[in-house]
């Protein structure tokens, strides 16, 4: 009865080895850390089929960013409008977003202060009326002899002065827009462009201190927005160029270049603001307008590039694998100069030509911390 038991146990041994030897076909078995971890000093052939060695060069340093962003008018293109009078406004003209010619009215003011201004205008007026005749009565009087030619160029004098406040008065009336049989004054647009920023209504009390009513901008020229990270700050610098594209123009792209960038922080977003100033001589891109800004620059400069996947991260200090041959690699400290997505731009570290290990690389950094 045990041999029969026993012939059973080597038959069903023997299965299970014909059973195993089978599924040699089928994927590899993963490197364990018992296969880099062995005392010898090579890597077992296991691990090197498995492994990634990649030559490191020297490339251009390449900066790839996407920045979230918007549409603003170009604030050095922005003209307030502000009251020259203080009182009640009794009509606006214009609403947000349309389109005005420079000298066009905006609204309408019934201003107590244009009584004080006629009233120096008509003063104005009768002085010079008076002096007129005083230099008409110089002259006789000089050419008879009686005034000297100095009491007759005091008359010229007064004249000239009256006149230049006269001048000063009719300036004054037009900007103002004052009629004059009229108790109002008129707020007229400075420059062409279109309203984007209107402050008053019928009824509004205004006071010449409290800012503009209106701002007007010519967006022919708008300026794009972008919002940038604190850890992009050091990718991005005035004069590259990037491409623009908006929700509403998907499959249009706008090209522009970087003109500015702010030197301060937002503390709420914790972003930087970067300018780019774009021509818009269609008007299609409006003030408000999300938009995604993307910048793929090339420096001059040249570094080590390597994949940023080989990079080992350790006690605050980034190493890489050197590969020098199947039984000589070594820890190597970098020092980082730029990451950028899957490339990663050195300072030093490793010179161009030298061999990284790029995958599976865990394995082998912590068989040699072991044998250090």
């Amino acid at each position: 009865m045990e041999i029969k038991h026993l012939l059973k146990s080597i038959v069903f041994l023997g299965l299970l080895g014909l059973l195993l030897s089978g599924c040699g076909d089928g994927p590899e078995s993963p490197v364990t850390e018992a296969d880099v971890t062995a005392d010898d000093d090579c890597l077992p052939e296991s691990m090197i089929d498995r492994i990634s060695i990649e030559e490191v060069s020297e490339r251009k340093m390449v900066r790839s960013l996407s920045l979230p962003g918007n549409i603003e008018v170009n604030k050095d293109r922005v003209f307030r409008v502000h009251p020259t009078a203080g009182g009640i406004i009794t009509d606006v003209h214009v609403r947000m977003g349309d389109r005005v010619q420079r000298g066009q009215v905006l609204a309408t003011v019934q201003s107590p202060d244009i009584a004080a201004f006629k009233r120096d205008l008509r003063s104005a007026r009768s002085e010079r009326g008076l002096a007129e005749r005083n230099l008409s009565l110089a002259e006789s009087l000089y050419e008879s002899g009686v005034y000297s030619e100095r009491d007759l160029l005091e008359a010229k004098k007064e004249l000239e002065r009256i006149d230049s406040e006269l001048e000063r008065l009719s300036e004054e009336q037009q900007v103002l827009g004052i009629e004059e049989d009229q108790k109002s004054y008129t707020i007229r647009a400075p420059e062409s462009g279109f309203i984007v920023e209107r402050n008053i209504n019928p009824g509004t009390r205004l006071s010449p201190d409290e800012g503009h009513v209106f701002k007007i901008s010519d967006l022919r020229n708008v300026w794009v927005v972008a919002n940038v990270s604190e850890s992009d700050i050091a990718n991005i610098r005035i004069g590259d160029t990037v491409s623009i594209r908006t929700l509403a123009f998907q499959d249009r792209d706008f090209r522009g270049e970087i003109v500015r960038m702010s030197n301060t922080i937002d503390p709420n977003r914790r972003t930087m603001e970067a300018i780019v100033e774009l021509p818009n001589p269609d008007f299609t891109l409006k003030p408000g307008m999300f938009a995604n800004i993307f910048l793929h620059a090339e420096d001059e400069e040249y570094y080590v590039q390597i994949p940023s996947r080989a990079l080992i991260f350790d006690e605050n200090e980034y190493y890489v694998i050197v590969f020098n041959s199947d039984c000589d690699q070594e820890i190597r400290k970098v020092e980082i100069r730029r990451r950028n997505g899957d490339n990663t731009y050195l300072k030093s570290g490793i010179s161009e030509g030298e061999k990284i290990i790029s995958n599976r690389h865990i394995l082998v950094y912590n068989r040699l911390a072991a044998q250090q």
